[in-house]
């Protein structure tokens, strides 16, 4: 009999006479999804049509990065990382360059220099004066008769 009346029947005039709001209402929404076989359903999605079609950028602004950074293991991480690759890439002459390091070696090179110059002559002085009293104690000579200096340098003397 059914198969008389679908003969005898228009099935799009059947359906444009159903209130399909009020069909909906009467699905059981949840007993529907237990029929659903959800991994027969993820292998007809063409994966790279979905990746298509999501606004990654609108994606990125629901991520919580604190979150996400708090889930990494940076001890892991820094494991992974092979420091000799890194340093071949690194043009280590220009660092030191960008730093100044040879301006600052050059300039402590000539502190070290100076200050040794510096204490050499105070030898040298000391050693003079020494020279001068001994020289003067076997001449007998007094300390006062000592010239302060060549005649044309001495402030207030003409020769």
């Amino acid at each position: 009999m059914t198969g008389r009346v679908v003969e005898t029947l228009d099935p799009d005039a059947v359906i444009e006479h159903v209130d399909v709001d009020q069909l909906l209402d009467r699905v059981d929404v949840d007993r529907l999804l237990d029929r659903v076989d959800v991994n027969r359903l993820l292998d007809r999605v063409d994966v790279e049509e979905f990746l298509d079609r999501v606004d990654v950028n609108r994606l990125l602004d629901r991520v919580d990065v604190d979150r996400l950074l708090d889930r990494v293991d940076v001890n892991r991480m820094l494991a992974r990382v092979d420091v000799d690759a890194v340093l071949q890439e690194v043009d280590l002459e220009g660092a030191v360059r960008r730093a100044g390091v040879p301006e600052i070696v050059a300039e402590s090179t000539g502190r070290v220099a100076g200050s040794a110059l510096d204490l050499a002559r105070r030898q040298i002085v000391g050693l003079d004066v020494v020279v001068d009293r001994v020289i003067n104690r076997i001449l007998r000579r007094a300390p006062g008769d000592q010239p302060q200096g060549p005649p044309r340098l001495v402030l207030g003397r003409t020769p």
